[in-house]
């Protein structure tokens, strides 16, 4: 059980270090957006289904140029910080899940410990009835 436990702990580690990866690499790249790049003011326009989303979302286009821009200017405000604070949220994480892996160690051995050493009540044998007497 506690091979089952830390593997799984290592495996959730694992998989958490490469997201924090990948967005501290993002966020260090998108440290300087202020908004975004005129290329993509294009793309939005020439969405395939544009003119059905017109129909169904009124302002849809503005509304993504908007939040994107609010996103590039967020992330511009933090700027150089961003990598730092997701690294910090990485070792809070990591930490929390190596003191969860320890805690349900703990609990197995603890239980280990105070269940009886056998199955067998007291009394019962291999099932051979012994001769009295």
């Amino acid at each position: 059980m506690h091979i089952a436990i830390w593997t799984i702990a290592a495996v959730a580690i694992g998989l958490w270090s490469l997201l924090a990866y990948g967005v501290g690499t993002l966020a260090a790249q998108t440290a300087g957006l202020t908004g975004l790049p005129a290329e993509w003011y294009e793309l939005i326009a020439g969405t395939p289904g544009g003119e059905w989303m017109d129909m169904v979302l009124p302002g849809w286009r503005e509304a993504v140029v908007l939040s994107a821009q609010a996103l590039g200017a967020a992330l511009g405000w933090l700027g150089g910080a961003l990598p730092i604070i997701v690294w910090v949220i990485w070792g809070v994480v990591a930490a929390g899940l190596v003191l969860s892996a320890a805690l349900l160690s703990g609990l197995v051995a603890l239980a280990r410990r105070v269940a009886p050493a056998s199955d067998a009540s007291p009394g019962t044998g291999s099932g051979t009835a012994q001769p009295q007497g």
